[in-house]
């Protein structure tokens, strides 16, 4: 006898309802099941390399994970992600203004603020019944990387973090924020108030814009033309007009230095006829620094090989601060592969460099000062030169490398 099955495909198909229940429900645990398998996959924590040394170069992706990281290199060894695509990430964040988290002094995270990423305190993320907390970040750089746009945004957050780390010299020679806030010098405007672009002068004149010196546009040789630095008018060359802060720099740049100068209403500065590399300057350490900003050995230098129309005496300022009491003197600095450093104090014995994991990076004796100190293989940032008399420090100094 064959069993019948008749009643139980008559009931089934009796209750329509029940039967689409059970299919919508099959697919729905089958939804998270991919789900968690898909964010399982996203985020490996064996990619995670926290001291992998990534490039600061502003060429964003957008993680599998919603995250917008700086670069490739970032998303993989700094975030763990598998997979990404070009670009920053799509994002609609709301704007946090207003609402009140309440009176407690708990750090909550970076939020978005009228245009712009806020650390914000309070008692909590919940407001009533709803939870606020994706809308934090854990870092301002986070927050601007997802919420604002690093190609246009005035103030630059990333700026503001690698300021931590950098002594600016208390000098005066005001600048213009793009944000409308007047600066004590430009080391202060970039890395204090983290501001892309200023004008030379207070904020009562008009000034043309310069891009600041600390920018850089990759290692490549392509010609982006004549830009305002540092006081003059300089040919950069670079891989985008893109700097490493993230921020668009395209239409602070020039076809010619004729158009620089004279939208900038500044005076010539370097006088290519004056340079000539056969003359044969003293091996002298009298430094001056040139109209260009940058630090000549002497002035035969300064006039013959950088062909600079004047200077003054002594190293360029630099947007570190650099001891009072000067046993010796560094330079170029900031530097890019190679400095010297001077020692003017004959009690001088040795020198030790550390970056600032304190971490020694090199150890020079006092006849290997003549020769220049290598450091094209160190990684952006800080470093501390401390100089000793046997076991007694005597001296200490900052220098960037860009």
């Amino acid at each position: 006898m064959q069993p019948n099955i008749s009643v139980q495909r008559h009931s089934l198909e009796q209750h329509p309802t029940m039967k689409t229940k059970a299919t919508i429900l099959i697919a729905f645990f089958n939804l998270l099941q991919c789900s968690f398998m898909s964010s399982q996959a996203c985020i490996d924590s064996t990619l995670i390399n926290s001291e992998t040394g990534c490039l600061t170069v502003w060429d964003p992706v957008c993680g599998c994970d919603g995250v917008t990281y700086g670069n490739e290199c970032q998303a993989t060894n700094y975030g763990g992600v598998t997979s990404w695509t070009p670009g920053v990430c799509n994002s609609s964040c709301m704007d946090m203004s207003g609402l009140d988290f309440g009176m407690c002094d708990m750090f909550l995270g970076y939020t978005w603020m009228s245009g712009t990423c806020v650390a914000t305190s309070g008692c909590g993320y919940v407001i009533g019944n709803i939870d606020f907390s994706p809308n934090f970040y854990a870092t301002a750089l986070q927050c601007q990387q997802n919420c604002g746009n690093l190609l246009t945004d005035c103030v630059n957050n990333w700026q503001i973090e690698q300021g931590y780390l950098v002594d600016c010299a208390p000098t005066n020679d005001p600048v213009c924020g793009c944000n409308g806030i007047e600066y004590s010098n430009s080391c202060m405007a970039f890395y204090y108030g983290g501001v892309t672009n200023y004008t030379n002068g207070p904020c009562s004149e008009n000034g043309c814009r310069r891009i600041p010196n600390m920018i850089e546009f990759g290692e490549c040789a392509m010609p982006l033309g004549w830009a305002l630095r540092e006081g003059s008018c300089v040919m950069t060359s670079g891989c985008s007009y893109v700097g490493q802060n993230g921020y668009d720099y395209n239409d602070f740049f020039f076809t010619s230095e004729q158009n620089c100068l004279g939208a900038c209403n500044i005076a010539t500065c370097v006088d290519s006829s004056l340079i000539n590399s056969d003359v044969l300057c003293p091996a002298v350490f009298d430094p001056v620094c040139g109209c260009n900003g940058i630090t000549y050995s002497n002035s035969c230098e300064a006039t013959n090989y950088g062909g600079v129309t004047s200077y003054a005496s002594g190293p360029c300022i630099t947007s570190i601060q650099e001891a009072e009491e000067k046993t010796g003197a560094i330079y170029p600095n900031p530097f890019s592969e190679t400095f010297r450093l001077s020692v003017l104090e004959s009690e001088f014995t040795h020198a030790v460099i550390y970056d600032m994991t304190g971490r020694v990076m090199a150890h020079i004796t006092g006849n290997a000062l003549t020769q220049p100190i290598d450091g094209s293989s160190w990684e952006s940032g800080v470093y501390v030169i401390h100089l000793y008399n046997g076991l007694n420090p005597i001296q200490h100094f900052s220098i960037l490398k860009n």
